[in-house]
């Protein structure tokens, strides 16, 4: 299961999802976690909830070549042909005229305004979202990241994962997120914040992107445990493989991750 949610604003298109994939208890899988949003290219969004997977990038990809790039109704409709009801997709569309489409239980539903706002996944976890309250997509987008880092929900979890779609076409958009240990000031002035060590309890990451748009992939670098995970999805040559590194800095494990996947990165922060 998973939450996503598709969304127009101001002429953009967004997609956002969660990273947690679980499974049935009767399945005696442990949780795993991995992407679930994706570009078919610089201009197509895809999310997907349920038991897609690997086997899903395969599918996709043969659909989206038969030539339903440029009709976002004729793509939800092939690939809700495609697949069972176990899966539900949402799809974006970036440009002049963004759009997003739902496919879920066998139906498409499409929409094109401003404001419009589809689901897919975890019911309680949808009206949960919703009981938020939100008058924009950042308020949106705050209210996604800060659910899914609350672990409320069991099928719900991992990082949020954001992608925006405006004339240039989709990217993701990188985020940072610090915690630091607790500590005391000593006075009134202002003071530097100390976000500590693993060892005292501070904890913080910046996501990796890739700086292209319609260019697939998504990571993490941890600063602190100077760690890092990037999900390395290629459907022209069939790649869905996590990449991991240790590296001094973000940037050095930016560059390691480069010299893998021949594509440029970018990030949010830095901390040192």
């Amino acid at each position: 299961m998973t939450l996503g949610v598709a969304t127009i604003e101001g002429g953009h298109s967004y997609l956002m999802a969660d990273t947690l994939l679980s499974f049935p208890e009767k399945s005696g899988k442990k949780p795993l976690h991995g992407l679930k949003v994706f570009f078919l290219d610089e201009n197509t969004s895809i999310a997907y909830a349920g038991t897609a997977g690997k086997v899903a990038h395969v599918r996709l990809r043969a659909i989206y070549i038969q030539g339903y790039k440029n009709d976002i109704k004729l793509l939800a409709e092939q690939i809700s042909n495609s697949f069972d009801h176990e899966v539900d997709f949402l799809l974006a569309k970036s440009g002049e005229n963004p759009a997003i489409a739902k496919i879920s239980d066998g139906k498409v539903s499409i929409a094109n305004e401003n404001g419009s706002l589809y689901w897919i996944g975890d019911v309680d976890a949808a009206r949960h979202l919703a009981t938020k309250g939100f008058s924009d997509r950042t308020q949106l987008q705050s209210s996604f990241m800060e659910m899914v880092d609350s672990q409320k929900f069991l099928t719900v979890g991992g990082h949020s994962v954001v992608a925006r779609g405006d004339l240039n076409g989709f990217r993701f958009i990188p985020y940072m997120t610090l915690v630091s240990p607790k500590y005391f000031l000593k006075g009134n002035e202002w003071e530097t914040v100390n976000f500590g060590t693993a060892q005292t309890g501070g904890f913080g990451f910046t996501t990796v992107v890739p700086k292209k748009e319609g260019v697939n992939g998504w990571g993490l670098f941890y600063f602190q445990g100077m760690f890092g995970e990037f999900w390395h999805i290629n459907f022209e040559k069939n790649i869905c493989e996590l990449l991991r590194a240790h590296a001094s800095n973000v940037n050095e494990f930016m560059e390691l991750i480069q010299n893998e996947i021949s594509e440029e990165l970018t990030y949010c922060g830095s901390y040192s």
